[in-house]
């Protein structure tokens, strides 16, 4: 049986999923090339810091791989946080263009129920949507266009 009615769960936050997608994959390409080179710097200093401290102390193989070990928990706590900033940014970047493109899309269908002489419906946003103010207005145009045809 096909599901009518609002759909709900995430694949409901695409509404146009090309251009949604690309904007996010724009936004993925930009947090990713920023947390390399953040987890990058700081990988670099935290390595140098290692190395100053095993050449300062001498340690043996056996210390410097136990020293290593403790430098392993920050790593690892700061690239989870990398990757979970990347993956909070594009499920952000998704939901926000969906409370813009579903809008549009109604807004396209009221262009062109007028640009083809019908009268168009009235457009009706969801409370989060965006671009409500263009809305409005072009209701205001549709009732004008309509008390001039009478």
């Amino acid at each position: 049986m096909k599901q009518t009615g609002r759909r709900r769960g995430f694949l409901s936050w695409f509404v146009e999923p090309y251009k949604q997608v690309k904007l996010g994959l724009a936004f993925l390409f930009i947090n990713i090339v920023f947390a390399l080179l953040i987890f990058g710097v700081f990988g670099y200093y935290l390595y140098d810091i290692f190395e100053a401290i095993s050449v300062y102390f001498q340690m043996s193989g056996q210390e410097s791989r136990v020293t290593l070990q403790k430098f392993a928990v920050p790593v690892a706590m700061g690239g989870s946080l990398i990757l979970l900033f990347v993956v909070t940014t594009i499920l952000v970047s998704v939901r926000y263009t969906h409370r813009i493109y579903g809008p549009l899309v109604s807004i396209h269908r009221f262009v062109d129920d007028l640009l083809a002489g019908k009268k168009p419906k009235s457009i009706q946003l969801r409370e989060s949507d965006q671009l409500k103010d263009l809305a409005n207005k072009l209701n205001a145009l549709a009732d004008q266009i309509a008390g001039a045809r009478k």
